[in-house]
């Protein structure tokens, strides 16, 4: 009788650990048995409508009125006039265009959101403020933004967080966009200012058209002086920017401050775009960095100049600036100006530089850091091709330096410096 029951409790205990499992993966499907909705809005829709493909909203915003977290609002091909549209987002959702060109979304106010947000295929136009304005208070953490295939045009600011976050903003994609055609007192195409910033990538976008009238003008920003320390892990690769412009003097107490890109913090890579006609004036730069461990390699400026404290590219900070690698850069043209601006321990290589109107080709500030300066072909007017200060150590190895008006290599205030193998020109030829 024993042997029997044993025998007759055994299928007891697994039916008992079957229902135990069953139980523990049933619920499982039933968390994902609510599923993401789509709502539709086309222009020959109406808002007394359920929101499906066969009988669309007319308003985009009675779309995100009826979406839930999670949801999308797609978007039909017409073009929408949002004077209405709600100012805030506080769930995370999905704004679809059918058509990036024929999917247009006019005379809007600014959309802040404080959750996840993509929005894809949408043309935005004739904003008279900020288009998309990303927002994290402190304590909090927005955690996905996704911009992709939109269009950016007649307005003065497409995505800015502005002074307001102090909280975190992580996992920003903003790729394949055209941004053109923009004009105000104080112009950013893309600007992630504010925040403890991290894991931002800005890819293969374009840029054409950009004038301010009285403040800055930048096409791209992240971080900022205050948010340096904190900004982190930041691409900006793939972009093309064309005509970028803005005062020459200080207006109302405002800098002339134009940029292609203007970037801060740490393990930055500016690699492989394209910045083209910026007005020359004092600090205006096609790209300017405050970093660390970071690296600008490979991108293209062609007739751009900045007088006074900037050149074409520039890596400044001082002596905060340090293991940075700027390398396989293009900088030609006619304008005035230095090709580069270097502060602290920083790898200058196999770069070419040929400004015939430029003044100092490689301008380095070393401030006591680690500096190597070679296989760099530099062709410049006044000035030197190569001027050190501040060096330790340096290596000026294997370029080409070249200045019409002025000197080839200038090194002052330095000690230990190496150098050799270079090729040096003065004059005309």
């Amino acid at each position: 009788m024993r042997i029997q029951l044993k025998i007759q409790r055994r299928p007891a205990l697994i039916r008992r650990s079957l229902l135990t499992a069953i139980l523990v993966v049933v619920p499982l499907p039933a968390s994902l048995a609510v599923a993401a909705t789509t709502h539709y809005v086309a222009p020959h829709g109406s808002d007394t409508n359920p929101g499906t493909e066969e009988a669309p909203f007319k308003t985009v915003q009675e779309g995100i009125n009826h979406a839930g977290a999670g949801d999308t609002v797609y978007i039909k091909a017409g073009t929408y006039d949002l004077s209405e549209f709600s100012r805030t987002i506080d769930r995370p959702l999905s704004l679809i265009g059918e058509d990036k060109k024929s999917t247009v979304l006019t005379n809007g106010s600014t959309l802040s959101f404080s959750q996840s947000l993509t929005v894809r295929n949408i043309t935005f136009r004739n904003y008279g403020r900020t288009v998309l304005k990303p927002l994290a208070e402190e304590g909090e953490r927005l955690d996905g933004v996704f911009i992709e295939h939109c269009i950016f045009e007649n307005l003065s600011s497409a995505i800015n967080t502005g002074k307001d976050p102090k909280g975190v903003i992580t996992n920003v994609r903003i790729s394949d966009c055209e941004f053109r055609n923009m004009e105000g007192a104080g112009v950013a195409a893309i600007a992630f200012v504010y925040g403890l910033m991290s894991n931002v990538q800005i890819t293969d976008n374009t840029f054409q058209n950009l004038k301010s009238t009285r403040k800055g003008c930048s096409a791209i920003v992240v971080g900022s002086n205050a948010t340096r320390a904190t900004t982190k892990d930041t691409v900006i690769s793939g972009n093309e920017m064309d005509t970028i412009a803005g005062p020459t003097t200080e207006v109302d107490g405002a800098g002339p401050e134009v940029h292609g890109i203007l970037a801060y913090g740490t393990n930055l890579k500016i690699v492989k775009n394209t910045v083209k006609n910026l007005n020359a004036a004092r600090d205006h730069e096609a790209i300017y960095m405050k970093a660390i461990n970071s690296t600008i390699a490979e991108n293209v400026v062609h007739n751009c100049g900045s007088g006074g404290g900037g050149a074409d590219i520039s890596s400044k900070g001082g002596e905060l600036s340090d293991g940075n690698v700027i390398t396989g850069n293009r900088i030609t043209g006619d304008q005035p100006g230095r090709g580069m601006l270097i502060n602290g321990g920083t790898v200058i290589k196999d770069n070419y530089i040929k400004k015939t109107n430029g003044f100092n080709g490689i301008d380095v500030y070393a401030y006591g850091k680690p500096v190597t300066i070679s296989g760099n072909y530099i062709e410049t007017k006044t000035g030197s091709a190569i001027r050190l200060d501040g060096g330790k150590d340096a290596v000026i190895s294997d370029n080409a330096a070249i200045c019409y008006e002025g000197t080839t290599i200038k090194v002052r205030n330095s000690t230990g410096t190496q150098s050799g193998q270079n090729t040096e020109r003065k004059g005309y030829q």
